[in-house]
């Protein structure tokens, strides 16, 4: 196999989907993610970053809780100067929590229509590629 194919095998690798074929896992995802959201929408802390507390620069999804909650409240915009990946995220809690609470035959057809999607498109691919190119545009201070 040469190295282009090897990329594209890997580009088109499916990653959500793999995610979604856990349930147990799935289940933590869902629960971390309500209690750290939960705790901001209440106005008390949550945790803070250990990436940016070991490298002291902020990480990839720095300020997503945040813009989570800007997003909740139905402020779009403000969502979006705070993150601009925020809507991602929220869709991707969604079809996570859907796919915990799914009985197993719809679950399973659900995980596999994902599955041909990201097969088909990279789209995991892409939108972590550009979570990181956003990512740097922000800790240059060009956004």
């Amino acid at each position: 196999m040469n190295s282009e194919s090897k990329f594209r095998q890997s580009w088109f690798s499916p990653m959500f989907s793999q995610l979604l074929e856990s349930r147990l896992e799935g289940a933590v995802l869902v629960g971390v993610g309500t209690v750290l959201v939960g705790l901001h929408l209440l106005g008390l802390p949550g945790w803070i970053c250990p990436f940016k507390a070991v490298f002291g620069i902020p990480c990839p999804g720095c300020g997503l809780t945040a813009a989570m909650d800007e997003l909740l409240h139905g402020h779009v915009l403000a969502s979006l100067r705070i993150h601009a990946f925020a809507s991602f995220f929220l869709a991707g809690f969604i079809i996570l929590l859907i796919s915990v609470l799914l009985p197993a035959k719809q679950r399973v057809k659900m995980i596999a229509t994902i599955n041909r999607l990201e097969t088909r498109s990279g789209f995991s691919a892409w939108v972590l590629s550009a979570l990181m190119l956003y990512w740097i545009i922000r800790l240059f201070g060009l956004l």
